[in-house]
């Protein structure tokens, strides 16, 4: 059973420690270091763009657009990473009377969800560099955003190209690391026992608020991948497009599966007390011979009573969320990558010949 219960995460410091990443050790903001990353990334997509026609090129909407996706991508995915890990804090405070673990074994819960090292960091920059150099120069592959050019002989440009690449490598390939974290954490964190009221599902509203976090981290990802590179336009990009998406509902319900169980088998337990009463009532209606007003006007008040509250009950989540209409649209959004592509095409396809546009 628990102990004593936090109020706020400050007064574990050990949390806040445990979202520090190796960016953080610099001395200038988090953000400003981003950013400054950000830059590099569009450096080498500016110096890619000039290996294959005039810097001018970059006034066109259309290609500017395409060679800032990179850059926004990775700013996005390093302050994603961070955002994910400081903002569960409070939501992990709140989420501490429900769960019924001693606080050793919450913080352990707490630490596996938050906590990435710096020898992970350093092991995914290392397979980033190691993926770019076997792109590169071990199958010399052409460059991966304008595939009919290679990699420049120029030192200098190479150098930045190279850094460009590692670094959205790492950032993606560390936001993915956390997230995988974040979710098996969470998912670890559901499967403890939970004091579940199934009137009132307030306190376990959290899991839901942390799932969908993660969940729209993996979807945003998505969208700002694809987004730059235009509308799908054969079938196999919509299927990579639908994996991807599923991959991003995926992260919304698998975390959540035992707070959904949990919660499933409390208002069945709640609900069977009820049909027990019920039952009851039954028993007394059929064992009298000769029913007085006064006890039917009781069998009566007591059933209807009994019968409206198993309905409440029916009616009461079994996910943390605060309703059905809530789930639906979580579930959407989780699947907006899909189907902000699918409207778009309905739009292209069917709306937009209606007023003469091609």
């Amino acid at each position: 059973m628990t102990s004593a219960v936090r109020s706020h995460p400050s007064s574990q410091p050990q949390w806040t420690t445990w979202t520090q990443l190796s960016l953080d050790r610099l001395r200038a903001p988090y953000w400003a270091v981003a950013l400054s990353l950000g830059v590099i990334v569009f450096a080498g997509q500016v110096i890619e763009r000039s290996l294959s026609g005039p810097l001018s090129d970059l006034l066109n909407p259309e290609i500017l657009r395409f060679r800032l996706g990179l850059p926004i991508l990775t700013v996005y995915m390093l302050l994603a990473l961070k955002t994910l890990k400081t903002s569960a804090l409070p939501i992990l405070a709140d989420l501490r009377p429900p769960v019924q673990v001693d606080d050793a074994t919450y913080d352990r819960h707490v630490r596996n969800m938050l906590y990435t090292s710096r020898r992970a960091e350093a092991v995914l920059a290392a397979v980033a560099l190691a993926i770019m150099i076997a792109w590169f120069f071990i199958f010399r592959l052409p460059l991966p955003l304008t595939f009919d050019v290679s990699l420049p002989a120029n030192p200098l440009q190479m150098l930045v190209i190279l850094a460009s690449y590692v670094i959205f490598g790492w950032a993606g390939l560390c936001l993915v690391y956390s997230s995988l974290r974040f979710a098996h954490g969470l998912g670890k964190l559901a499967g403890s026992p939970l004091t579940i009221n199934v009137f009132d599902p307030d306190d376990l509203l959290g899991f839901g608020k942390l799932s969908l976090r993660q969940s729209m981290t993996v979807a945003v990802t998505i969208l700002l991948f694809v987004i730059p590179l235009g509308t799908p336009s054969r079938p196999a990009e919509y299927a990579v497009l639908l994996l991807a998406s599923l991959a991003s509902l995926s992260a919304l319900i698998f975390p959540l599966w035992d707070v959904h169980q949990q919660m499933s088998r409390a208002r069945d337990v709640t609900a069977g007390r009820l049909g027990g009463e019920l039952a009851e009532c039954q028993s007394r209606l059929m064992a009298t011979t000769t029913l007085d007003t006064a006890t039917l006007s009781e069998l009566s008040d007591r059933t209807e009573k009994l019968l409206a509250l198993r309905s409440t009950i029916y009616k009461s989540p079994t996910w943390p969320f605060r309703s059905m209409p809530s789930i639906v649209r979580v579930v959407l959004a989780s699947l907006s990558p899909f189907l902000v592509f699918i409207i778009n095409e309905v739009i292209r396809t069917y709306l937009l010949p209606l007023f003469g546009v091609r």
